[in-house]
């Protein structure tokens, strides 16, 4: 079915219900991707129990995270959530890019400035202004069959572009983008508001080079691989770029995208995927690459040099490179890695993955997981008393709904991540864009919404820069050879080039919780601790 994103106010479903919503983030969905996955050709190389009584304890005290009442949350999630009885389930979301408008965005490092994040830490350059005062909304494309019964028009014919080039989605007056993103599926209330972001982001940017942007949406199927192919060989022909942010669906998005020539901006996404693709660009770094800066950081930021460690992670290819990245990098600094701890991806009742953890002493715990292990982790950590230091990488686990659902168990917490906070200035232009061009939607005070606005930038400044002859061609070229080091005040810089798809390579600093938030404690990306 043809569906094309009209810009609405929706009611917000609280933050709360999202956790029992998703809480049949199942298996198969993630098995299908795998398969697809493992599938592909070889890309590039890799990067270098017993049930105890304290199990039992924390078990009856804290309850599983119940996904057993996502009907009832659907119509009505206050109750649903309080049934729960403080349990909470999301999904693993993926990780997390250049607000020309974001006015004081910056983040200055505290270990001083540069440009390289490869040579240290980095200092954020300040927007290049606010939004056209004659922003444009996005038109509303034509009804598809099903949506009113009517058949859709014609597409009008791509504008002529001298020297010739591939202009699928460009016409004289209007660029469509297409938006990848969890329509159907365990995914689809934590992801509701991203076309609502994307589209805000859009009525801000205003005409680009004279045409408006258009926003067409795609389902991921909550990263089902088979809803992918399907709606991607539609966007090809529909969408001059595309854009999605979770790991599982940019692990089939990505390639497919790649083999038909569609430029594609991503979030989060496996990295032995993402470098060899050319038509693909990573705007947060990659969950391997951010876990050799965390051993650094264990040691001389959080006092474990000396501490047992433990590893929580999931089966994910994203998640596993990124426990072996880690532990390459521990084994060369001298740290104790005592301890591996598995968990799925959609795991409900954590306490006997606790008691191992606790059963072999470990004092760190780094978690390469989605929001909804680490849900269940700290809970039922938090119910029998267990309090190691915890840690880790990315947008996986770093988002508010985590916090309030752990029911206290992210208190304390620092990690390394990509993407700025709510309470930073770049967070604050973030809700205002929303209060003006999305109200009532809910999405200006949703850190995850946020991932979508900040992707957006990216495209859109690379959109700016490629100039009025648009090409998919020249649109890559654009983005090899003037966005490298581009700062939009939500992300690190990229590194793009000609066959360089590395993305940011520097991280900041996150720490739980304020009022029951994550907030950024010292603004400044670095590359190393």
């Amino acid at each position: 079915m043809r569906r094309k994103n009209v810009r609405v106010g929706r009611r917000p479903v609280r933050a709360t219900a999202v956790l029992v919503l998703l809480a049949l983030a199942g298996s198969a969905c993630a098995g299908d991707v795998g398969k697809y996955r493992n599938a592909q050709p070889g890309v590039g190389p890799t990067r270098p129990v017993a049930r105890t009584a304290s199990a039992a304890t924390a078990e009856s005290a804290a309850g599983p995270v119940d996904g057993s009442a996502v009907a009832d949350a659907v119509t009505n999630p206050v109750s649903a959530v309080a049934a729960s009885a403080g349990a909470g389930a999301v999904p693993g979301a993926g990780g997390r890019p250049a607000s020309p408008a974001a006015p004081g965005a910056s983040r200055a490092s505290a270990g001083g400035s540069g440009s390289s994040a490869a040579t240290g830490s980095t200092t954020r350059t300040g927007p290049s202004g606010p939004a056209p005062a004659n922003a444009v909304s996005a038109a509303a494309g034509p009804t598809g069959p099903g949506q009113g019964g009517a058949s859709p028009p014609t597409p009008a014919a791509p504008a002529p572009v001298p020297g010739g080039g591939t202009t699928t989605g460009v016409t004289k007056d209007a660029i469509t983008i297409g938006l990848f993103y969890s329509k159907t599926g365990a995914y689809t209330g934590l992801f509701r508001n991203g076309p609502v972001a994307v589209q805000a982001a859009f009525d801000e940017a205003g005409p680009i080079n004279r045409r408006r942007l258009v926003l067409k949406t795609y389902d991921d199927g909550t990263a089902n691989a088979s809803t992918i192919q399907v709606e991607e060989k539609r966007a090809k022909d529909e969408a001059f770029a595309l854009m999605s942010i979770v790991s599982e669906s940019n692990v089939v998005l990505a390639p497919v995208a790649d083999q038909h020539k569609v430029p594609v901006v991503v979030g989060n996404i496996d990295e032995k995927i993402a470098l060899p693709l050319t038509y693909a660009f990573p705007v947060f770094a990659f969950w391997a690459r951010q876990a050799t800066i965390l051993p650094g950081f264990i040691k001389n930021v959080l006092g474990g040099g000396s501490k047992k460690i433990g590893i929580v992670y999931e089966g994910t290819s994203t998640a596993v490179d990124a426990k072996n990245a880690f532990k390459g990098k521990a084994k060369e600094l001298g740290l104790n890695v005592v301890y591996e701890q598995p968990i799925a991806q959609n795991q409900s009742a954590c306490a006997n993955e606790v008691a191992n953890l606790q059963a072999h002493g470990v004092e760190v715990v780094y978690m390469m997981n989605g929001p909804l292990g680490a849900i269940c982790m700290l809970r039922d950590a938090r119910a029998i008393g267990y309090k190691p230091t915890w840690t880790g990488v990315g947008m996986s686990w770093q988002a508010n709904v985590v916090a309030q659902a752990s029911g206290g168990g992210a208190d304390g917490i620092r990690m390394l991540s990509s993407i700025n906070t709510l309470d930073t200035p770049a967070g604050r232009h973030f809700s205002e864009v929303m209060h003006k061009y999305a109200p009532n939607s809910g999405a200006d005070d949703d850190d995850v919404t946020m991932l979508y606005y900040a992707t957006v930038q990216t495209l859109i400044e690379a959109l700016r820069r490629a100039g009025p002859d648009l090409t998919r061609e020249g649109f890559v070229q654009t983005m090899e050879t003037k966005m490298s080091g581009y700062e939009s005040g939500f992300l690190p810089p990229p590194t793009f080039g000609p066959k360089i798809r590395y993305g940011p390579t520097a991280v900041g600093v996150t720490a739980c919780c304020t009022n029951g938030r994550w907030s950024t404690p010292q603004v400044g990306w670095r590359a190393e601790f």
